[in-house]
């Protein structure tokens, strides 16, 4: 990679919960090239694909021409998810007022400095692996919700060696593109090689040997163990990893993270809409257990996993949020990639 060229990823967490990642709003996007390697394969078909290896090191939609194709010379524009091809993400250019510049300033102040703050956040510099800013309490867990399916992918695609079937293919699509519940506990159990528990354990290995070690990436409890756990700083550790292809198959979690549709009021709301975007959202609202103490109580998640380009410069940004309100992802990951992107 260039050495002028920073990855930088924010995670943000607005709720705990395990249902879906919410409403699937539908996001400006860049409908995925459909003139490169239009002589390869299109994924179509009636006869299982595999889709083979890793993806390239430098995995941006920005930097890389190639971004739209995987390894085996299948485009991410042939895939379909409910009636609708796969296209990239982008922000949904919202404007980001001086009232709302205000409104992130103070939010930002508060999470840096109330230690119970419901918003947690990591922004980190994914090249130099360093940590740009965070909130006061960003290793504290939170309820995941449908952000930690992302964990569910980077151990499903592990487990396959980065060989997957179309119909597995399918499934990763599924869940992180439109954050089916559905595609979420069957990779789980095939995880398991048919149950779910074995899956849990191999979710929980996988977090485990990768170094996430207060995270519990598995849904459902493994056990009298509660799963869905994820933390902020140990996040954007993950989008580190998944960005520097630091276990077999991270490239597919990564590039079909670059195609979710959710997310159009929180974190995509104020970036401009000629950025690319990757991430996964997580939303609930209900009892769960408290990650912290054991004991049950109600959350509203609001969560939200982002990666961006700009200025030369790739963010993560990881925010974990039991605030019940979309705005909050959305203040932080526009205001956040004005400060340390320079983006006016």
């Amino acid at each position: 990679m260039n050495k002028t060229t920073f990855k930088f990823f924010l995670v943000i967490s607005l709720g705990l919960g395990m249902s879906g990642c919410g409403k699937s709003f539908e996001v400006s996007t860049y409908e995925v090239p459909t003139d490169i390697a239009s002589d390869v394969n299109s994924g179509q078909g009636t006869g299982d694909i595999s889709f083979t290896g890793e993806l390239g090191s430098n995995l941006d939609p920005v930097l890389d021409p190639q971004f739209s194709m995987l390894s085996n010379g299948i485009k991410l524009g042939n895939i379909s998810v409910k009636g609708k091809k796969l296209s990239l993400t982008r922000g949904t250019g919202s404007a980001f007022t001086s009232s709302l510049k205000n409104d992130y300033q103070n939010l930002k102040k508060a999470t840096q400095t109330d230690v119970n703050h419901k918003v947690q956040w990591t922004l980190m510099d994914l090249s130099s692996h360093q940590v740009v800013a965070k909130s006061l309490s960003s290793n504290r867990k939170l309820f995941g919700a449908s952000s930690s399916k992302i964990y569910v992918g980077s151990a499903f695609v592990e487990k396959q060696n980065a060989v997957l079937s179309s119909s597995q293919m399918q499934l990763m699509a599924d869940m992180l593109v439109v954050s089916s519940n559905v595609a979420w506990t069957n990779l789980q159990t095939q995880i398991g090689d048919g149950n779910a528990d074995k899956g849990r354990e191999r979710i929980q290995n996988f977090t485990q040997k990768m170094g996430y070690m207060r995270t519990r990436g598995y849904q459902g409890s493994w056990g009298k163990i509660h799963g869905n756990e994820l933390i902020p700083d140990e996040a954007v550790e993950t989008l580190y990893d998944l960005y520097h292809n630091a276990f077999t198959g991270a490239a597919i979690v990564w590039k079909l993270m670059h195609t979710c549709r959710t997310g159009a009021s929180r974190g995509l709301k104020y970036i401009p809409s000629n950025i690319y975007v990757g991430g996964k959202t997580g939303t609930y609202d209900g009892p769960t257990e408290n990650p912290e103490t054991g004991a049950t109580y109600n959350v509203a998640i609001r969560n939200h996993l982002l990666v961006f380009y700009v200025g030369g410069r790739q963010y993560g940004l990881a925010i974990l949020s039991n605030s019940g309100t979309d705005q909050s992802a959305a203040l932080l990951a526009g205001g956040l990639i004005r400060e340390y992107g320079g983006i006016q």
